[in-house]
C-alpha cells in the first residue's frame, strides 16, 4: 500500500488517480516555510533543504522543524561515514577480540531515525492504514 499523497501534490500532478478533492475555496493555507536553511546546516544539508523546498511546496510553517531535523540527521550521518572512511570496520581488544566498530552502529541508528521521520518501514506496506488525524483542511481525513 503506498503513502497517501497530499492534496497539494495531487493537483501539481493534474489529479491522476481522478479522486474528488477538496474545493479550493474551502482549503486553509498553511503558511509555508521560507526558503532560506537554518545556518546552522553544512552546504549539502542546505542545498537538500533548498531541493525540499522546490519539490515539496505544500510543506508548512508546522513542518520547519521536522525538516531541520532531517537535515541535521543527514549532516550527522555524512559526518559519520567520513570517520568510517579512515578506520577499520573491524576493531580489536588489548587481548585480541574483534569487535564492530561502533561508528558502524551509530550509522544504523541515524538511518533508522531517518527512516522514522519519514514514518515509514517495510512493516508499513504490508498492513492497513491506521486512521490519522488531518492537521489543516487540505488534508484528506482517514
Amino acid at each position: 500500500m503506498s503513502a497517501q499523497k497530499p492534496n497539494e501534490l495531487k493537483r501539481k500532478l493534474g489529479n491522476p488517480g481522478k479522486q474528488k478533492l477538496p474545493a479550493l475555496a474551502t482549503v486553509t493555507l498553511l503558511p509555508q516555510v521560507n526558503d532560506q536553511a537554518p545556518a546552522h546546516l553544512t552546504p549539502e544539508a542546505q542545498k537538500l533543504w533548498s531541493d525540499i523546498r522546490e519539490l515539496a511546496t505544500w510543506i508548512g510553517n508546522t513542518d520547519r522543524s521536522i525538516l531541520t531535523l532531517l537535515c541535521e540527521k543527514l549532516d550527522r550521518r555524512s559526518e559519520y561515514i567520513a570517520k568510517l572512511q579512515s578506520m577499520d570496520l573491524v576493531l580489536y581488544t588489548d587481548k585480541g577480540y574483534a569487535y564492530a566498530n561502533p561508528v558502524v552502529g551509530m550509522i544504523s541508528t541515524i538511518e533508522n531515525e531517518i527512516t522514522k521521520i519519514f514514518s515509514f518501514t517495510w512493516l508499513d506496506s504490508s498492513r492497513p492504514k491506521q486512521t490519522r488525524s488531518c492537521r489543516s483542511s487540505s488534508d484528506e481525513c482517514n
